[in-house]
């Protein structure tokens, strides 16, 4: 074996030593309370902390119950820090299931107009003259990226897409998007022709009508578009599980203000974080399915707002964006 070279031996001697020591629970438990963290119940903490992660929940939650350094607020509690990360979770939760209603909506839609658009054309979403011409590079990229599932799944037994090619050699549009994950379908609407992308925004309207009301102003592909992407980031932190506190889009959406004004949203304001998100989703939802998402929310925060002594409820709004007087809302009727 050939010797290690001095200054391999000196980075490895340094990653030893930069190593985290590994804590048991106990050894856990008694540093959160050297740091002013109260604990009610041993045995329930001491079980919650094996099930659920210390570093999820103490690393991921815990500083909202801190002054900028590692002490605790005075008479915090393990349950209130257990409590915010359960609320976080439940919230993240009732974000995705509406954001499956977004896409199952938007795949529908965008089947049908790129179908009308190229009816009878084989594979047209394979074919880079099917979408805007000015977006060669991510259009290529696309195409092979859908290439890569077809032939993935068509030597597979037992899915629509083996079944498609086998029989018919052609593999519809509307049997492709159940394929797609939201980014993949985010990238076929965006990079799709105007034609199309205007009509799926008309389409679009009746839920917009429905849950807004009359308007005299046009919902644009890049509205459309900005909203679905931010709405795309909001599904990955949900989806992966990161933090729904202080989560923040790369990018504002473009403003809508027939949509924006009415909750009291102006176009300087930031359209970045969850309660942007929230108002954008009335675009790609019932109005059932917009109230359902609005109410468990209310739900949700209203029970953790029960459970918090040591910080104010008005402190998880503001690191979501929502309005501080959004709780005393009443409850939307479904």
């Amino acid at each position: 074996m050939r010797p290690l070279r001095k200054n391999t031996s000196i980075l490895l001697i340094e990653v030893f030593f930069c190593m985290k020591e590994f804590k048991n629970i106990d050894e856990q438990i008694e540093i959160l309370k050297n740091r002013g963290l109260v604990f009610k119940d041993l045995n329930s903490a001491k079980r919650y902390l094996l099930t659920n992660n210390y570093y999820n929940i103490i690393n991921g939650y815990g500083k909202y119950f801190q002054n900028n350094t590692d002490v605790f607020i005075k008479g915090t509690t393990f349950d209130e820090v257990c409590s915010l990360y359960f609320c976080d979770k439940q919230l993240k939760q009732a974000f995705f299931n509406s954001i499956l209603n977004v896409e199952h909506h938007l795949k529908s839609i965008f089947a049908y107009r790129f179908a009308e658009k190229f009816k009878n054309k084989r594979y047209a979403y394979l074919d880079i003259n099917s979408y805007d011409s000015n977006k060669i590079l991510s259009v290529g990229r696309l195409i092979s990226d859908l290439s890569r599932i077809i032939n993935f799944y068509k030597d597979k037994s037992n899915n629509p897409i083996h079944h498609y090619v086998k029989k018919y050699n052609d593999v519809p549009i509307w049997i492709m998007v159940e394929f797609l994950d939201f980014g993949k379908l985010c990238a076929m609407i965006k990079n799709s022709k105007r034609s199309i992308q205007n009509k799926i925004c008309k389409d679009l309207m009746t839920f917009i009508h429905e849950n807004i009301g009359d308007l005299n102003e046009h919902f644009t592909p890049e509205i459309m578009i900005s909203f679905i992407e931010n709405i795309h980031e909001l599904r990955n932190v949900c989806a992966h599980n990161n933090r729904l506190l202080d989560f923040r889009c790369k990018a504002d959406s473009r403003y809508f203000s027939a949509l924006h004004l009415k909750y009291n949203i102006e176009d300087n304001n930031s359209r970045r974080y969850a309660y942007s998100v929230f108002v954008s989703m009335q675009c790609f939802l019932s109005p059932t399915e917009f109230k359902i998402l609005s109410n468990t929310i209310r739900k949700r925060l209203n029970l953790l707002k029960k459970h918090l002594n040591s910080i104010d409820i008005q402190e998880i709004l503001n690191l979501l964006k929502f309005p501080n007087e959004w709780l005393t809302q009443p409850r939307l009727k479904q």
